[in-house]
């Protein structure tokens, strides 16, 4: 076992200290390093670059009312903003009289700032989950139905990625993701286990990792994204694969109402959850410092499509999918079961500005769905097809990229709700207690999540 008392307690200070930078920003201002690891559209910091002249600042450009002809989008910074720009500067070409500035996406309460001030942007690239529910309740954003053509463009999305909220599309989703298990098949040939006969069950996953972490001080069984825990509620999409092939899709955090939880009755099998994530973080480092593309990792069962990237920048040398890295279903409880995973990914919504900026924002958006500029933003950052006709394309139909589409089947979209945002927290939040810091039985660790779930759901 890898864990120590003096890790442990490094840890909960890097936590707190998390916990205080994400008012500044999601990342903490820190960019992916060979030693730290996270999806490419992500690693740059999540402070927006200096702006160029071709990008006018977002002081300049975030005025109360923006300027007539005019477009403001938010990005992720990194490969995403870049990709954006691309597509922007196209878009511009064919409309002359239109200016699009990309900036910096606005995180937690600076986002909520801009809102009160009149100056959020037109268009969000944001992602899929919670914190979408999030901004419909508070009635930042535009339903999209009423808007020309909206049908026709909706028709054209694979539906299993699109979820109303309150009776309204509030979004398009623009690029997919999935979550598998990846792992290192040099590893599992020095382990003595079969590189082609990836565990399918908890107890065979354990079994792998243990002799895996056996291998000697610096290699590890498997690994998971603990530092994520404090960077809000999403993480739980991560973990949320192995809860549901506890429970076989029954149980997600909350009620279809998002009135209250549901995991602590028992046949969601939250407890089930706990005790096999307290086993499997004996075999794995406490944080990503160690990460999968070290090459010292065997399995990490948290890997989505959109860090298919980060291979390229492995240690040594590229690692490359079906050779070094084989893929496989994320384990599930009892032999037999079928494999459940959670879509991630990006979406696109339209702030409540004015009509004219919310007109110049639809027109925006649907040229980012056009077949051409779509391809080229999922390609280039890494997802998954949103749009029907882009899952049969030659590109996705690669043996690397079939397992990612065939899961597709057992593909389950995260809980939308502002409310499971709020559960997912305090969820996580027990979750380090219990298994990180191994303070926790798994029956504690259910019941003080439920209790501070439900408490945390009075108080809003």
């Amino acid at each position: 076992m890898h864990i120590q008392i003096t890790h442990l307690r490094r840890l909960s200070i890097l936590l707190l200290v998390l916990v205080f930078c994400l008012g500044l920003s999601v990342a903490c201002g820190g960019g992916a390093t060979p030693e730290t690891a996270v999806p490419a559209e992500e690693g740059a910091d999540a402070v927006a670059d200096q702006p160029t002249a071709a990008e006018p600042a977002a002081e300049e450009a975030g005025e109360a009312e923006t300027a007539a002809g005019s477009i403001r989008v938010s990005s992720v910074a990194g490969a995403m903003h870049d990709v954006l720009v691309s597509l922007a500067a196209k878009y511009m070409a064919q409309n002359p009289n239109v200016q699009v500035t990309v900036e910096g996406e606005p995180e937690g309460g600076i986002f909520q700032a801009l809102i009160a001030a009149g100056n959020q942007p037109d268009l969000v690239v944001t992602s899929l989950g919670p914190a979408l529910g999030q901004m419909a309740s508070d009635d930042a954003l535009i339903p999209l139905e009423g808007l020309p053509d909206f049908q026709l463009l909706l028709d054209r999305v694979d539906p299993a990625i699109v979820e109303q909220f309150s009776g309204h599309n509030y979004y398009i989703p623009i690029g997919a993701d999935v979550t598998l298990m990846i792992y290192n098949k040099q590893l599992f040939e020095e382990a003595g286990l079969d590189p082609e006969n990836p565990p399918q069950t908890w107890d065979e996953y354990l079994a792998a990792a243990e002799a895996i972490d056996n291998l000697g001080d610096d290699i590890y069984g498997n690994v998971f994204w603990n530092e994520a825990l404090a960077w809000g509620g999403w993480y739980w999409n991560m973990l949320q694969p192995i809860y549901l092939n506890g429970n076989q899709g029954q149980c997600q955090l909350v009620n279809r109402l998002g009135t209250d939880i549901t995991f602590d009755n028992p046949d969601c099998q939250m407890e089930a959850f706990f005790g096999f994530t307290q086993a499997a973080q004996r075999f794995a480092p406490l944080t990503m410092e160690t990460n999968f593309f070290s090459r010292k990792i065997g399995m990490w069962p948290q890997y989505g499509y959109s860090w298919e990237p980060n291979l390229e920048t492995a240690a040594d040398r590229p690692m490359v999918i079906g050779e070094d890295v084989g893929v496989a279903p994320v384990p599930v409880l009892s032999e037999g079961d079928p494999s459940f995973t959670t879509y991630g990914g990006r979406a696109l919504i339209i702030m409540k500005t004015t009509p004219e900026r919310q007109s110049r924002a639809w027109s925006f958006l649907q040229f980012l769905m056009e077949e051409e500029n779509n391809r080229q933003f999922i390609t280039e950052l890494g997802y998954l097809p949103t749009l029907i006709s882009l899952q049969e394309d030659p590109y996705f139909q690669e043996p690397a990229r079939q397992m990612f589409i065939e899961v597709l089947q057992n593909g389950m979209l995260p809980q939308q709700f502002s409310t499971a945002e709020t559960v997912a927290n305090e969820v996580q939040a027990v979750y380090q207690r219990a298994v990180v810091e191994g303070e926790l039985t798994p029956e504690e660790a259910v019941t003080q999540a439920a209790e501070r779930a439900r408490a945390a759901l009075e108080g809003q």
